[in-house]
């Protein structure tokens, strides 16, 4: 699919509209009846009659002899943009046109003989119109004829029975919603709504029962067809990630199926709605910063221009608000206000860390930033590319880490970027990224992959081993720094191996810190083997370990939309790009790294790197102490044990512990299994002093394997 077609929004009164009478029936309001002057009603919701009127104009003027349009390549077969959808398009909003009494061009003959002319062209050709993308032929199509037939039903001339009857045809070439409803909840919402304009055209009743059935047999709970995870992630195409690409699609779909049957024996229940509702608040809602998305939840769509813009969600969130119950209604406006731009990007949010256990995603939120990690698991697939979109996807899933404090940190960056580059990965710096499968064909390679959460804190971890790499790579999200820490990384590819700290879009200068003191360049540049303790660009600010050779560039990137979107302008692009990483060289042995990222800084003297202490980084442990709030956060991945002072915590399994009050006489012990398949792991803390506490942490299951544990209260 390139473009969701949406054809109304909101269940509202529309002044205007003449009540129909079905079929002769002047008795009380049959159900057909409710749900075909709530469809006419959300259709016509948002036209703009002006527009409509000299859009009509145009067509008319340029509509041939023969009823097609000269303008249009008839045998396209295009998966994208297809071609010969408009003649459709056009012939649905001139049926419009036609119908509606206010406007200009309400029952003018010339108009319906013309409509009449092109509906005959397109189903009277010796070969039909087809394009490989099954979604025209399935959705769009049988939408747009089921509208021209609606309309024509309430103008002042019906269409012939030839007209009608081949439309109703084209109808009928959409996939049977049965078969949709075995595989998915988005596509079968889109069947639906069409099967139920038919039924409202015919008079089939039977058509609207079916499909509502199928509808609500794929709301239940656990039915695992809605995309909707268990931890309110949203998959699509596979277990792929698409909270912000499919998911939007999900609920633009189900905002329009609703209210096409508000008020009828058929209406959906706030019940059945339920799951949807969540999705909604504890997911689609948080993972943006401001009026931008985290690149890291849609798929092929980063390859779209303006599809980062969080601002185009704010009319269908609007929409779920007044759906939803009354009490959520604050926490939608907040998020409406922020994508809006009409309140800052730090309006009412509240420290949280969401572990999405189910996709392989961790969203780290903060008043002054937002962080997102995507990882990929043999449970996950990477991101798609598909219909000549996103061409040069190959990396976006290997150990991602996005960093936005005003949130614009990676808008339109893409046509620019280096993808052998992509901000947290370590990967070969490949030539040729054209060898990733197209479509969800690409799983990943390891079991280990996942994270540890109170929901306020958390740490991540990936044992990479992919494309002839290997590393063993973890994150550790606290409030004021994010450390990232890597080991094991070893190579046998015939390319350099990058850890790429950060490639995002430039706002001024660099500041570098070496041995020898700080120093501002505000001049475009690239420094090659800098040694640096800390670096900071924007409002980020990155310190090292120790002193680390880095690879620094602050220039200009030229590229073009089109070499990542065949159907995108070939325009050159240029734009500012901040990239920074780490060259382990070619075929590296064990080779690691230890960098801290501090978002929302102003100064690089605002890096305090004591705050935090590296306890371990090894390719059997990785762990982390912060001072400040007293939180052990490690990484096991095999058993082992980790002293730290006096102290010591063992553990029997590969997993992910995190400590809070380490230091206190409760501490709060959280465990998590990121391979997702062990029931059980044996936990031991010593506390060095005489106080020791074990505990056999008992692990979920099923659609809840990976979600973090809380052990137990280790008291004294």
């Amino acid at each position: 699919m390139k473009r969701i077609k949406i054809y109304g929004f909101l269940f509202a009164a529309l002044a205007g509209i003449v009540c129909f009478s079905f079929q002769g029936k002047t008795q009380e309001t049959s159900a057909l009846e409710i749900v075909r002057k709530n469809i006419m009603k959300q259709y016509l919701e948002g036209v703009n009659r002006n527009r409509l009127d000299k859009e009509t104009t145009k067509w008319m003027q340029e509509l041939s002899g023969d009823g097609s349009w000269p303008d249009i390549n008839y045998d396209s077969r295009e998966r994208g943009v297809w071609e010969p959808g408009q003649h459709f398009e056009r012939i649905r909003r001139m049926a419009a046109a036609y119908m509606l009494k206010d406007g200009a061009h309400y029952g003018d003959p010339k108009l319906y003989e013309l409509i009449g002319q092109a509906v005959i062209y397109w189903i009277s050709r010796p070969k039909p119109p087809k394009s490989d993308n099954w979604y025209f032929a399935s959705i769009t199509l049988p939408l747009d004829a089921g509208y021209i037939l609606l309309c024509m039903q309430e103008a002042p001339r019906q269409l012939s029975g030839q007209a009608v009857s081949g439309l109703l045809d084209w109808m009928k070439k959409s996939e049977p919603i049965e078969v949709s409803a075995s595989s998915a909840f988005t596509r079968t919402l889109a069947v639906g709504m069409h099967n139920i304009i038919r039924g409202c055209v015919t008079g089939d009743e039977a058509l609207v029962k079916n499909a509502v059935e199928h509808v609500v047999r794929m709301l239940r709970p656990g039915s695992g067809f809605t995309g909707i995870q268990a931890d309110y992630s949203f998959h699509a195409h596979g277990a792929q990630l698409d909270i912000h690409a499919y998911g939007e699609t999900l609920l633009h779909r189900l905002m329009e199926f609703i209210p096409m049957l508000a008020g009828s024996p058929y209406a959906l229940t706030n019940e059945q709605m339920q799951e949807v509702y969540r999705f909604a608040r504890l997911s689609f809602i948080k993972v943006a910063r401001g009026g931008y998305t985290d690149f890291n939840v849609v798929g092929r769509q980063v390859a779209r221009r303006g599809d980062g813009n969080a601002r185009r969600f704010i009319r269908l969130l609007r929409t779920v608000r007044d759906m939803d119950a009354p009490q959520y209604a604050d926490e939608y406006n907040a998020a409406i206000a922020r994508f809006s731009g009409e309140r800052p990007a730090d309006y009412k949010i509240k420290p949280e860390h969401l572990q999405f256990w189910s996709s392989d995603y961790q969203a780290h939120i903060r008043p002054e930033y937002f962080s997102g990690l995507r990882m990929v698991s043999t449970r996950t697939v990477k991101a798609e590319k598909g219909n000549g979109e996103n061409l040069l996807e190959h990396f976006r899933t290997d150990g991602v880490m996005t960093v936005m404090v005003r949130g614009d940190e990676y808008y339109g960056i893409f046509p620019v970027w280096k993808w052998n580059q992509i901000p947290g990965t370590t990967v070969p710096a490949l030539d040729d990224l054209s060898g990733h499968k197209e479509w969800f064909a690409n799983p990943g390679k390891v079991d280990f992959a996942g994270g540890a959460s109170d929901g306020v804190y958390g740490v991540a971890a990936y044992a990479m081993d992919d494309y002839d790499t290997q590393a063993k790579k973890a994150w550790f999200f606290f409030d004021r720094q994010i450390v990232c820490l890597g080991a094991g990384i070893s190579g046998g590819n015939a390319y350099p191996v990058y850890t790429t700290i950060n490639q995002s879009l430039s706002n001024g200068g660099v500041t570098i810190r070496t041995a020898k003191g700080d120093h501002t360049y505000d001049r475009d540049s690239a420094w090659k083997n800098l040694k640096v303790t800390a670096i900071k660009n924007d409002e980020v600010g990155y310190s090292f370990s120790q002193e680390t050779t880095v690879q620094l560039s602050n220039a200009i990137q030229t590229g073009s939309w089109r070499r990542i979107n065949v159907d995108e302008p070939e325009d050159p692009v240029s734009k500012r790009v901040f990239r920074l990483h780490i060259d382990h060289g070619l075929r590296p042995q064990n080779a690691s790294y230890a960098y801290s990222v501090w978002p929302a800084i102003s100064d690089i003297r605002d890096i305090r790197p004591d705050e935090v202490r590296i306890l371990k980084n090894t390719k059997e442990m990785q762990a982390v102490y912060s001072k400040e709030k007293d939180i052990c956060q490690a990484v096991f991945y095999t058993a082992g044990s980790l002293r730290f002072g006096k102290q010591l915590l063992e553990t029997d399994k590969p997993c992910i512990v995190m400590i809070r009050d380490m230091n206190g006489k409760s501490p709060l012990v959280y465990v998590a299994d990121p391979t997702q398949k062990l029931t059980q792991i044996n936990i031991r803390l010593d506390r060095g002093d005489g106080r020791a506490a074990a505990r056999l942490v008992e692990l979920p299951s099923g659609k809840m394997a990976g979600k973090t544990v809380l052990a137990t209260a280790l008291k004294q």
